[in-house]
């Protein structure tokens, strides 16, 4: 498979195919009375991460409805034939009769919950010609997100995806995830060390990342993933060393014996 891509790759280096790169990441670490502490630093390390890949970042936290589709809108428009998009959300999610919802975070001038489709960040980022989200999501506790459709047990299943387009989160379908107090979540930071190690085709990046968030966590957290991808596509390219000097940080040891959340 890594001879077919690095024959692949020196393909579209010779048809001028190297596109653009741009990322919009956001971390949310706040929910009403709700806090996902490693949120933060789970942002911050995939901008990090992104930027050492080349790819033009745009991050953002503790974003409101109407600051999170301006920033959303804004990223679409940047978008065009040719581009490679990465969207990377940390923070709060629901699932709402088979859809999947990102939460912003409360805005104070409106009473009104708000959130922001997975659908429509998918739709946005079609615009580029191969693009990838990636979903470090927790659910809350109680049941003040009402769901007309039961209870919230985490997110379902991607229906539909563009062209070209990939997608991945945390956790299993219909499997809760709760923020714990922890410095970094285990499937961000597995997917950023594989991303950033080897080159690696998409399926083969997500294998590397399930592996290892199940070892982590003894097999108690297992990420999902969808891909439409047309043909191979590596985020690492060993003829292109790393633009910025990136160390991934360690996760374990950390108070609370470890960063997964589970």
């Amino acid at each position: 498979m890594k001879k077919y891509l690095i024959t692949w790759l020196i393909l579209m280096i010779c048809l001028g195919a190297f596109a653009q790169r741009k990322a919009l990441v956001i971390g949310n670490s706040t929910l009403d009375k709700h806090s996902f502490k490693s949120s933060l630093n789970d942002a911050q390390l995939a901008a990090d991460a992104l930027l050492a890949l080349d790819y033009s970042v745009e991050h953002k936290t503790n974003l409101t409805y109407s600051q999170f589709n301006a920033a959303l809108d804004k990223f679409k428009k940047t978008l065009q034939t040719g581009d490679v998009a990465v969207f990377y959300f940390s923070g709060f999610t629901k699932q709402e009769c088979e859809k999947n919802y990102l939460l912003p975070v409360p805005d104070p001038k409106s009473k009104e919950e708000q959130s922001i489709s997975v659908d429509v960040v998918l739709e946005a980022l079609s615009r580029a010609t191969e693009s990838f989200v990636f979903l470090e999501s927790r659910q809350v506790p109680g049941s003040f997100l009402k769901n007309p459709c039961g209870k919230d047990k985490g997110l379902a299943a991607i229906g539909k995806l563009a062209n070209n387009q990939a997608f991945a989160m945390a956790s299993a379908l219909d499997k809760e995830l709760r923020a714990k107090d922890s410095k970094y979540s285990v499937f961000t930071h597995a997917l950023f060390k594989n991303m950033t190690e080897d080159m690696m085709d998409f399926p083969d990046l997500m294998a590397a990342t399930i592996s290892d968030v199940k070892a982590a966590t003894k097999n108690a957290q297992i990420p999902y993933w969808k891909s439409n991808l047309k043909a191979p596509f590596s985020f690492f390219h060993p003829e292109q060393p790393l633009k910025t000097r990136f160390r991934l940080p360690a996760y374990r040891s950390l108070e609370g014996g470890g960063s997964y959340n589970f």
